[in-house]
Order: C-alpha cells, then sequence, then structure tokens
C-alpha cells in the first residue's frame, strides 16, 4: 500500500473509533422514567404503608397516571428531540437505542398481560409486585449492553447495581419495603446515569 492510502485509511479508522466512543443521547429519556419510576415506587411505599392516609384505591390511580403520564412525556420528549446532535448515527447510540426499545417492548407486553389476568380473575395480580426484580433486571441489561458500546465504565456499574437489586427483591418480595429497595435501585440504576449522560451531551452540531 501507498502512504496516502494508508493515511487514508487511519483517518476513516479513526472516525469509525471516534463515532463508538460518542456520548450516549438518551439521557432525557433516563431522567425522565428513571425519576418518574422511582416517585411511583416511593408513593407506592407510602399509600401502601398508610403514611399518606389514602386507601389502597389510591394505588390503582396512581399507577393510572403514571402510565398516562410517563407516555405523554416521552412523546413530547422525543418530539423535542434536537436533530442537530452530533454522534446520533453512531453505533453506540445506536445499539443504546435499539436494546433499550427491546426493553420497552418486553416490559409492556408483561404488564399488559399481567393487566388482562388481573381483570379476568377480578383482582390485582401478584405478577404487579414480582414485575420489579424484571424491571430492574431489563434495565441491569440494557445498561451493561449500552456501557460496553459505548465504553462507559459507569454505565456498566449502574446495570451491575440493577442486576444485583433483581435478588435483593425477590428476598423481600413480600414487604412494603421492596418498593423503598426498588425506588432505590431505580434511581442508581436509571436516573442517576441520566444525569450524568445529560451532562456528557454535546450541546450541538460541532
Amino acid at each position: 500500500m501507498t502512504k496516502t492510502a494508508n493515511d487514508d485509511l487511519a483517518y476513516v479508522r479513526s472516525l469509525a473509533e471516534a463515532g463508538a466512543a460518542a456520548p450516549l443521547l438518551g439521557g432525557r429519556f433516563l431522567v425522565w422514567w428513571g425519576g418518574l419510576v422511582t416517585a411511583a415506587y416511593i408513593g407506592h411505599y407510602l399509600i401502601a404503608t398508610g403514611k399518606l392516609g389514602l386507601g389502597m384505591e389510591a394505588l390503582g390511580i396512581m399507577w393510572g397516571g403514571f402510565i398516562v403520564l410517563g407516555l405523554g412525556g416521552y412523546f413530547l420528549l422525543a418530539k423535542a428531540f434536537p436533530t442537530n446532535k452530533p454522534g446520533q448515527s453512531s453505533e453506540g447510540n445506536r445499539v443504546s437505542e435499539t436494546v433499550w426499545m427491546a426493553a420497552g417492548f418486553v416490559l409492556g407486553s408483561f404488564f399488559i398481560g399481567v393487566s388482562i389476568k388481573s381483570f379476568l380473575i377480578g383482582a390485582a395480580s401478584s405478577g404487579y409486585m414480582w414485575s420489579i426484580p424484571l424491571v430492574l433486571g431489563v434495565y441491569g441489561i440494557a445498561q451493561l449492553v449500552s456501557g460496553e458500546i459505548a465504553r462507559v465504565g459507569w454505565l456498566k456499574l449502574a446495570g451491575f447495581i440493577a442486576i444485583i437489586f433483581v435478588g435483593l427483591t425477590v428476598l423481600i418480595i413480600d414487604t412494603a419495603e421492596l418498593y423503598l429497595a426498588a425506588a432505590f435501585a431505580a434511581a442508581c440504576s436509571v436516573l442517576i446515569p441520566g444525569i450524568l449522560m445529560l451532562r456528557d451531551e454535546p450541546s450541538g452540531v460541532v
């Protein structure tokens, strides 16, 4: 090969490596869902333990509001997402977007199934309680994959924290403290990483 060809290959390689290491751009979505899930788990604990003086029917209202607010906010954030963000087509961002999309489909399918079963039996299914280890497991996988592809060590750590809490929440599955543990895990594995990702986002075209 000529020196010019070698230089060209080196340049292309450097561009590819820079693209793979581009900052992840999903921080705003992690902050939204992480904050909302954390607040909902805390709210569930406060209602279930009677600390708010509300009946158990308030749980259904709260989680119904969570769905409406969560999806509404998500679609607004997606619509308002800047189109000039550098790195949107990077390998890291494409993989992270795909794995989180898959995570959303898994959780959506699970909760639809649990909701249908609850309707059929006329009472809240125990699947809602067991959803917490599943949710944390999905968070863990998504963060581990995103952190690995983007070469972000603290994001992989967030994934491991979520996975550790899968087992811990199973141990306390029949207690009200389950929801406090879930809130802590969601904050550590989704909310805080989202804030850090927002901090590292480029502001516009470079």
